[in-house]
């Protein structure tokens, strides 16, 4: 028979492991940030315009 501190410590990692299970699978499901431009020509003229400020 596994002792109480085996058993207590199982029954936390099981805990652990399916806490925000829902969440996770949600989140997965709905897929992350849609891609966006990050170099456009706007952001390109105005880090020269910054640049030349320092």
């Amino acid at each position: 028979m596994a002792s109480k501190t085996a058993v207590t410590e199982y029954r936390r990692e099981l805990r652990k492991q399916n806490a925000g299970k829902a969440a996770r699978r949600a989140r997965e499901n709905k897929g992350s940030t849609p891609v966006f431009p990050v170099h456009t020509p706007e952001a390109d003229a105005n880090a020269a315009a910054k640049a030349a400020q320092e």
